[in-house]
């Protein structure tokens, strides 16, 4: 397909967002690539964010709003992917943005000369307290020209690079099927899906394009762990061990080190957790031998040495007692 012809159907959930929402669609409509529809959804917003994306959409024709009672970020991205129309998908949270116009352009033409179902791409953090940036991936390189999947999966998932987000990939609308939706009312919901996307894309591929700008914010959701949060997280990672079960055999050794990965994140999240996690902690203990695959990234390595010695409860109650010390020297 020639470049000019690949329709970008950018996918932006909308909810109390109003300080940050025209920062985000100015950045998709700054691109010099132009065959892109801009899918505003307002998740029943009550700050003055539905009436930013009105204007907008009175003002240029490839934006399209559409406005919902509020259901969640789930419900907001299926929403969208039902009312896109491009030949590939992208997801772009509204507090965030692109910093480089000519981001798409690029990642178009890698499209043209590698046709994958899904071309993952890098990102940065974006800490507004100083307005500094990080990338997220270091010393990284864009993948070979492999034509096997199972090549580009060891390239992925050996380089920590196929991680739990929607907002760093480029999809194939025709792949946003019944079986690619998100589950709607959880947390953690990019995780089983990244899992399904890995298993359902034909192909795959990454280049090296640190044009995301994830904000770090102090009051977003991110940042105060409930107990629904930890109960969320374990119950996905559970049904990403039942998608790797049923999953072609090939294909299983890279679900386990994407979902090694995942249990990793969980000594973390039960850390910053405001109550203890036993119940969560008691049914991931039988899982721990998940960590013994991604035997490539350091951090799990040193939990999977940790489990091997002291144990599995006891190595989340270390790790949450560090986290509680680090918090008291904070305040």
């Amino acid at each position: 397909m020639k470049q000019e012809n690949i329709k970008i159907s950018v996918i932006i959930p909308i909810y109390q967002v109003e300080k940050y929402l025209e920062k985000c669609i100015n950045s998709v409509l700054e691109q010099n690539y132009t065959n892109i529809e801009i899918i505003l959804v307002d998740d029943g917003a009550t700050d003055n964010s539905p009436f930013i994306c009105d204007k907008y959409a009175e003002e240029y024709e490839n934006i399209k709003v559409v406005h919902q009672e509020n259901a969640g970020l789930s419900v907001a991205r299926n929403t969208g992917i039902a009312n896109s129309s491009g030949n590939y998908v992208m997801f772009l949270d509204s507090d965030d943005f692109w910093d480089d116009p000519c981001a798409i352009e690029r990642l178009v033409l890698r499209l043209e000369k590698t046709n994958p179902d899904v071309l993952n791409f890098s990102y940065k953090k974006f800490y507004e307290e100083n307005n500094e940036e990080k990338p997220y991936f270091e010393n990284i390189i864009d993948m070979p020209g492999y034509i096997r999947k199972l090549d580009q999966l060891e390239f992925l998932t050996a380089n920590n690079l196929y991680i739990a987000s929607a907002c760093n990939k480029l999809i194939r609308r025709d792949l946003l099927n019944g079986n690619l939706m998100f589950k709607e009312g959880v947390f953690s919901e990019d995780i089983e899906w990244c899992a399904k996307l890995l298993v359902h894309s034909k192909t795959m591929d990454f280049v090296c394009e640190n044009f995301y700008c994830y904000r770090q914010r102090n009051n977003s959701i991110r940042y105060s762990i409930s107990d629904k949060n930890c109960r969320d997280l374990t119950d996905t990672i559970i049904k990403c061990f039942k998608i790797a079960n049923k999953a072609e055999k090939n294909i299983k050794p890279y679900l386990y080190r994407y979902i090694a990965y995942q249990y990793g994140t969980f000594f973390i999240v039960q850390a910053q957790a405001k109550n203890e996690q036993k119940e969560c902690i008691e049914e991931l203990e039988k899982y721990k031998k998940i960590l013994k695959y991604h035997i490539k990234n350091k951090k799990i390595q040193i939990l999977n040495i940790l489990c091997m010695v002291i144990g599995y409860k006891r190595t989340c109650k270390v790790i949450r007692i560090i986290y509680k010390i680090k918090n008291q020297r904070y305040r």
